[in-house]
């Protein structure tokens, strides 16, 4: 018997999660995504899994991020292109939860944007936000193409991820 979860079940899962949320969130389903990305990137900076350093360049978080997010079967592979320092290219390719999310978004509602959550929580630990565009979707192909915009922060609103401090805290 494998030893790993199939990404078709993560698509299910991620389906179920996304019909249940929009549900019953009542149009908060965008805020609830975003601190689910927050809590997945607590728990992976208190698991040691992730570090994101208060000194870190943004598009340097969005990477660590992305090489998790890859490493442990989220996608296949994900390139982040940069343009320079505040903008870059995000390219996804064998996204698991592509079906899902395509289905959701033909439905009318609010998919997870996991990746991009977590990514999102990531920079606002840095005090620092980004806007995004979809530039290319292929639901065959299960590859997504955005782009990226690091914008400062008017007001930041940083939390410490460093495990150390974190675990100090407990």
């Amino acid at each position: 018997m494998a030893s790993y979860v199939k990404p078709e079940f993560l698509d299910i899962i991620n389906y179920a999660v996304c019909q249940a949320v929009n549900e019953y969130m009542d149009g908060r389903t965008t805020e609830f995504f975003r601190r689910v990305g927050e809590h997945h990137l607590d728990e992976a900076v208190r698991r040691g899994i992730v570090r994101i350093e208060p000194n870190d360049k943004p598009l340097d978080a969005l990477i660590k991020i992305a090489k998790y997010l890859e490493s442990y079967g989220y996608m296949e592979e994900i390139r982040i292109n940069r343009i320079d320092e505040k903008e870059a290219t995000v390219e996804m390719l064998g996204v698991s939860v592509t079906d899902s999310s395509a289905k959701l978004l033909g439905e009318k509602k609010q998919p997870s944007h996991y990746m991009t959550n977590v990514m999102f929580a990531a920079l606002k630990s840095l005090g620092v936000q980004a806007e995004l565009r979809d530039m290319e979707f292929d639901r065959e192909k299960k590859h997504f193409k955005e782009y990226w915009k690091i914008l400062e922060n008017s007001d930041p609103v940083c939390r410490d991820t460093s495990a150390e401090k974190i675990q100090a805290k407990q």
